[in-house]
C-alpha cells in the first residue's frame, strides 16, 4: 500500500500521514477496512488466470443476514457482462483457493458494473461500418438470378425475383 505523505511533511517533526490515519478512532477502521480489501484483492487477482485480471475488482466482502451463520460474502465487480460470464466460471476454484489460504468467505457473488476503472483488452469503442451504396455486386445479382431460375415457383421464388428487381 502506498504512504500517503505529502512532500512538504518530510521533516523530522512532521509525521507520516499514514501513522495519524493510524491512531484516530473512526479513520483508524476505515483505513484498515481500506487495507484489508486491497489485501483480498490482490490475493483474488493472484488467483484468476492472466486473461481475467482485467475488468474485475473487489467491491467488498459482505455479512449475509439471510443465514444463521452469516455468511461472508465476497462481491467482484466485473467491467461487462463477458469478464462476469468468464469469472462466474472460475467461481467454485476462486472460493475453494481462498479457503485454503485461510480466508473466511464461504461464497462469492459477481456483479456487472461497467464504471470499473480497470483498463482492459475489452474497451473498445463503436464499430464504424463502410458505406455501402446499397448495391449488389454483379456476381451477386447472377447468383441470385440462377438460384431463382432454379426454384419451384414458391413465395421464396417471389420474394428473390423483388429483391433482384429493386436491385437492377
Amino acid at each position: 500500500m502506498r504512504m500517503f505523505t505529502h512532500h512538504a511533511l518530510q521533516t523530522q517533526a512532521a509525521k507520516p500521514l499514514n501513522d495519524w490515519l493510524a491512531k484516530s478512532g473512526p479513520v483508524s477502521t476505515l483505513m484498515q477496512t481500506a487495507r484489508e480489501l486491497a489485501t483480498l484483492e490482490a490475493e483474488v487477482l493472484s488467483l484468476l488466470p492472466p486473461g481475467m485480471r482485467d475488468g474485475i475488482a473487489v467491491a467488498g466482502v459482505k455479512r449475509d443476514a439471510r443465514t444463521p451463520q452469516q455468511e461472508q460474502v465476497l462481491l467482484l465487480l466485473a467491467a461487462h457482462g463477458a469478464a462476469a460470464a468468464r469469472v462466474r466460471q472460475v467461481v467454485p476454484t476462486l472460493l475453494s483457493r481462498l479457503q485454503q489460504r485461510g480466508s473466511q468467505i464461504s461464497a462469492i457473488r459477481v456483479r456487472v458494473q461497467p464504471e470499473v476503472g480497470r483498463k482492459s483488452d475489452w474497451d473498445t469503442g463503436p464499430v464504424e461500418r463502410p458505406r455501402t451504396s446499397g448495391r449488389m455486386t454483379a456476381t451477386g445479382l447472377a447468383s441470385l438470378d440462377q438460384l431463382a431460375q432454379s426454384l419451384p415457383e414458391s413465395p421464396l421464388r417471389d420474394a428473390l425475383k423483388t429483391l433482384l428487381s429493386h436491385h437492377r
